[in-house]
């Protein structure tokens, strides 16, 4: 059974058919054989394309392949009716209409599966051994289509366990280092924990930090003030490292070569733990210690201030009831349960300040912190617009507004300072305390410290409505001398006081000013005409008198 003969059969399909031998069966399997070695969709398609043409001299007007078992266009001119004329064959050979050119189905085959198929065309139709070849062609085809199919999802198998494989090694691996991690975590909670334990946590914290970050650690409290501090290498503790700051409260660094965690509970601040690291090179490790060591730090500052805060509470209520004039023997022995002696004598001294704060310490804790600084034994309560604090006699306490100023990074701040009493008679000093801080809070100068001691005069003038009444009462006696001074830059009023401190005596005036006589005279008269007072009147040189002590009080004590 011979192929017919064709004249325009290209050069590879002369050569895959052997060109010698086109028309005996055996060239078929041949081809088939061919199609078998390395086959692919498309290689496989050209050896049948070029073999149908040597076989019958046919050309293929369309191609199919099966996917997702159903035939579809592989190329060829889009002709839907062509499309569906072949699938109306469903996988059987056959022409696909009568009349017009021979249009023939020719499907591909492979365990009864179809895998492909071609629409064959020709002028006449080709003769029965064509038409055998052309079916002995179609098995192998459907071979060597199905097999391609088959390495082709082997490789996309292959291809996806590849990428499953790389991403299950990627994911061993990270779960190797988050083991690794982990453990290295745990050791140092255990690590910190076990410190924790001990009778000086605290200290010990500090230490086991150090051993584990191999650096050196400090541990301050809110106020700057070391708790604990472990050297490595001969390093030296860091001053203050909490500073206040208006924008993010509570602290900036002071050194670019320690780096600061602060410890925070329920947004107060209790301290910081400082950690030597000039270039900023901490390991994951290192940072994860020194926040769990914060973490804590902060239960263990947070106990011992809930400690104090009892024993606050306790002093804030004998401090109220001391003000208040509770009974002594009561209070002696309360006082005594919290070692504040109330024996000898005592002041009263109130504080109040901006609220709140730039630094965002507490005024209380402030005051606590820096009597305690200053050696000052206090008990202190809370009021409603002032801090009371009822401290032992015979402190100075002249820095205490310079220091709570530097704490609370503000100046705007009144301290009054009662007269010294015995714990029967505390709530008299209350009183002149709250009498020293009203006078310097209505005063020109509001924020400082006054003490009731110094006040002199103005604790019996009054000072209400800032002080109007009293500049009014001031002015009125000494208005046209004080005028006259400023104009003539003359000393009518020093003048005035000093004829009145001398009791009206001329020789101790000119003496204590170094003046003659004369010039006395003279300015004793100018005296009587500018102030229009008669200075041999006792009511007149008792209110000229007040008035140049009033001025000088405003202005010497609080202006």
């Amino acid at each position: 059974m011979m192929m017919r003969a064709s004249s325009n059969l290209d050069l590879v399909a002369r050569a895959d058919l052997d060109a010698e031998t086109k028309s005996s069966l055996f060239d078929v399997f041949k081809v088939g054989s061919k199609m078998l070695e390395h086959p692919t969709t498309r290689e496989t398609l050209r050896l049948a394309g070029a073999s149908v043409k040597a076989i019958a001299g046919c050309s293929v007007s369309a191609v199919y392949v099966t996917a997702e078992g159903r035939l579809i266009r592989y190329s060829g001119k889009a002709n839907h009716r062509l499309d569906l004329l072949v699938e109306a064959r469903a996988g059987t050979n056959g022409v696909l209409e009568n009349g017009g050119p021979w249009r023939y189905a020719l499907f591909f085959r492979e365990t009864g599966k179809v895998r492909g198929a071609f629409v064959l065309q020709a002028a006449a139709e080709p003769s029965g051994d064509e038409m055998f070849l052309l079916n002995a062609l179609a098995e192998p085809t459907g071979a060597a289509l199905a097999t391609a199919e088959l390495l082709t999802r082997e490789r996309r198998q292959a291809r996806e366990l590849r990428l499953l494989y790389e991403a299950q090694s990627g994911s061993n691996r990270t779960m190797a280092a988050t083991i690794v991690r982990l453990n290295a975590h745990q050791a140092i909670r255990d690590s910190i924990v076990a410190a924790a334990g001990t009778g000086n946590g605290e200290v010990e914290i500090v230490e086991a930090l150090s051993a584990i970050t191999r650096r050196s650690v400090v541990l301050q409290d809110s106020f700057g003030n070391e708790r604990a501090f472990t050297g490595v290498r001969g390093a030296t503790s860091p001053s203050r490292m909490l500073v206040p700051d208006i924008q993010v409260s509570p602290a900036v660094l002071l050194s670019a070569e320690w780096r600061s965690t602060v410890i925070r509970s329920h947004r107060e601040t209790l301290g910081v733990i400082g950690i030597f690291d000039p270039d900023d090179i901490r390991s994951e490790d290192d940072r994860f210690a020194v926040e769990y060591a914060s973490a804590i730090i902060a239960v263990e500052l947070a106990h011992h201030r809930n400690v104090a805060e009892v024993e606050i509470r306790l002093g804030r209520d004998l401090a109220d009831d001391l003000v208040a004039g509770a009974g002594i023997v009561d209070t002696l022995a309360r006082a005594e349960a919290l070692h504040f002696d109330l024996s000898g004598s005592q002041r009263v001294v109130l504080i109040s300040w901006e609220y709140p704060t730039p630094s965002g310490v507490d005024i209380g804790a402030a005051v606590r912190h820096e009597l305690a600084a200053m050696r000052v034994p206090a008990l202190i309560s809370r009021r409603p617009d002032a801090m009371l604090a009822i401290v032992v006699d015979g402190h100075d306490l002249s820095d205490l507004h310079e220091r709570l100023s530097v704490v609370m990074a503000s100046t705007r701040g009144t301290i009054g300072v009662g007269g010294s009493a015995t714990s029967e008679d505390l709530a008299h000093s209350f009183s002149e305390a709250s009498r020293a801080l009203h006078i310097r809070a209505e005063s020109r100068r509001p924020y400082g410290m006054s003490n009731h001691d110094d006040l002199g005069l103005l604790r019996i003038l009054d000072t209400s409505g800032d002080g109007v009444q009293l500049e009014r009462y001031v002015s009125e006696w000494l208005g046209a001398l004080v005028e006259y001074d400023r104009d003539h830059h003359s000393e009518m009023v020093r003048t005035l006081g000093a004829y009145l401190e001398s009791g009206g005596n001329y020789d101790r005036t000119a003496d204590a000013l170094i003046i003659h006589r004369s010039t006395l005279r003279y300015r004793l008269s100018r005296i009587r005409e500018l102030s229009g007072r008669d200075l041999t009147d006792p009511d007149s040189r008792l209110n000229l008198h007040v008035a140049i002590r009033a001025q000088a009080a405003l202005r010497d004590n609080l202006r």
